[in-house]
């Protein structure tokens, strides 16, 4: 997603009105079937235990175990450990533009999968009011979208200036253009104005008419198109579901310890997901100006649509403080962008754009 102001919500714990009488008859059955709840300690003698255990008059126990000592001496500990890094360390890929390092075990066909699920999804909420393919709008979308799809499959790397496919540099088939589906919704007459953009699995482009005002031209909407473009050469879909089940753990493991899940999915979304959340998009953002600028398009243009994106935050009552958000703050991105010109000129000139963008950028939205 290109915006979006998100909060964190606490909601209150629900309490039932008879979860008081049931508590009450729970512990006369414990009486009569002869268990008695016992707290004991576990991390020592001065550390209460956190969870509850019943002990039958026999002596038997039942109740949460944590063999932690069991578990480093045993040989399907080093045996587990040894398989976890191994697929890990045969997994490390490198993303494209940026090459940064990243662990990736989602295959493409469950990231194309959950893109299909989203398609549908969404298509049956506002496919009764995406625009016709031959209205004005669509093709100026789609004319841009085709310029930067171009552009990634030819891509000139600055370091070694060999072009590649940014596609098949993750291991992914090229689409061609002509089965790229490209919508626009129009929000604005849904009378829910929500400036967005995205594009999923297998060449699916969105486009929220509310934020063509704020693209106010090709640049802009290049800038908007090539960051969604971004996130898909970048397989940020994938990176998520590869991380998911380490939050779940991470989560569960704060449970058993705390007996809630409230601080640990504080700490864990706070810590780890938000900020990974902000990398990618810091990423898309990288990759985005670089597929511009091969494009023709005018990289000095991109700053000013989150300087406009800033004036419509502030009608429309701010943004959230970003180290709460999934997103960078739109001043941090105007910061960024401006920090990588140099290097999106360079990759302009290695396309031999010259001034092209000024002959393509003819036509504004209004």
């Amino acid at each position: 997603m290109l915006f979006r102001l998100s909060s964190l919500r606490a909601f209150p714990k629900y309490k039932h009105p008879q979860n008081a009488a049931f508590k009450g008859v729970f512990t006369q059955l414990k009486y009569k079937a002869g268990i008695k709840s016992n707290y004991s300690y576990f991390y020592g003698n001065n550390s209460r235990r956190l969870y509850t255990s019943y002990v039958y008059f026999d002596g038997k126990s039942t109740g949460p175990r944590f063999p932690f000592n069991a578990w480093y001496s045993s040989r399907y500990f080093t045996i587990g450990a040894a398989v976890l890094l191994f697929i890990g360390f045969t997994h490390i890929e490198k993303a494209p533009v940026t090459k940064r390092k990243r662990l990736m075990l989602c295959p493409q066909w469950l990231e194309n999968k959950v893109g299909q699920m989203s398609y549908k999804s969404i298509m049956a909420e506002y496919g009764n009011y995406v625009l016709p393919d031959n209205s004005l709008t669509s093709i100026k979308v789609k004319n841009v979208m085709k310029r930067l799809i171009y552009a990634a499959q030819h891509y000139h790397d600055p370091e070694t200036g060999e072009e590649q496919n940014l596609f098949e540099d993750m291991h992914t088939k090229s689409i061609p253009v002509t089965d790229w589906k490209i919508h626009v919704i129009d929000d604005v007459a849904m009378r829910r104005e929500t400036p967005n953009a995205f594009v999923i699995g297998d060449g699916k482009v969105f486009v929220f008419r509310s934020i063509l005002p704020l693209c106010a031209n090709d640049d802009g909407l290049a800038t908007v198109l090539s960051h969604e473009l971004g996130h898909q050469l970048a397989h940020h879909i994938g990176e998520k579901i590869t991380k998911s089940p380490f939050y779940i753990t991470l989560n569960l493991i704060s449970y058993s310890m705390f007996g809630s899940n409230n601080l640990g999915s504080l700490i864990v979304s706070l810590g780890l997901e938000r900020p990974s959340s902000r990398e990618m998009e810091t990423e898309a953002d990288y990759i985005g100006l670089m597929v511009m600028s091969s494009a023709c398009f005018n990289p000095k243009k991109a700053p000013g649509f989150w300087s406009r994106m800033i004036d419509f935050e502030k009608q429309n009552g701010g943004s959230v403080p970003e180290f709460i958000s999934t997103h960078p703050s739109s001043t941090r991105r105007i910061r960024n962008l401006t920090s990588w010109m140099s290097k999106a000129e360079q990759q302009n000139e290695m396309a031999g754009c010259g001034n092209l963008f000024q002959r393509f950028n003819t036509m504004s939205f209004i």
